[in-house]
């Protein structure tokens, strides 16, 4: 009985990766590997499930702009600048469109007027006097919530950009 047992968590353990990535299909792109290296504070690095969990690391918003939820793998992260800290937030949807009617709402709830869902990408300043930005990549949402300045904004928006697949299709 005790071999039967061992034998059991013997295969459970060995299969328990397996189990962990049972939510994506194979080669399915993880919100997790748009994150750039430069600057990250690895222990800060948060799966998003839904919108009380990105409320826990950074109040957005009561409604769930972003769509996040099962079908959604997304990511939060802090990052060192050189003037201070910048907030990441990444979402990889199911598909482009799903990315882009998320940039879309998520930019005229989070930003200005200024905001045109146009152009695949948009920095400004916010009320706070820090930086924000946003980005479409394919099936990819990048959000720089908080930078200190636009030079750390626009760095950190890019690193993300050129590590998302729409990037690496150019």
């Amino acid at each position: 009985m005790r071999k039967a047992a061992f034998i059991i968590v013997c295969a459970v353990l060995a299969l328990s990766p397996l189990a962990a990535a049972a939510g994506q299909a194979p080669g399915a792109l993880r919100a997790r590997d748009v994150l750039p290296a430069e600057g990250l504070v690895a222990s800060s690095v948060a799966p998003i499930r839904d919108q009380a969990a990105l409320n826990a690391h950074y109040y957005l918003a009561d409604e769930a702009v972003l769509g996040l939820g099962a079908r959604t793998d997304a990511v939060f992260a802090r990052y060192r600048t050189g003037a201070g800290e910048a907030l990441l937030l990444v979402a990889a949807y199911r598909s482009a469109e799903e990315a882009g009617r998320v940039y879309e709402r998520f930019g005229r709830d989070f930003f200005s007027a200024d905001f045109d869902p146009g152009p695949p990408r948009f920095v400004e300043m916010i009320e706070t006097g820090d930086w924000a930005g946003a980005a479409k990549c394919g099936p990819v949402l990048i959000a720089v919530l908080e930078a200190p300045d636009r030079a750390a904004c626009e760095g950190l928006l890019r690193r993300a950009e050129e590590k998302a697949p729409a990037a690496k299709a150019h």
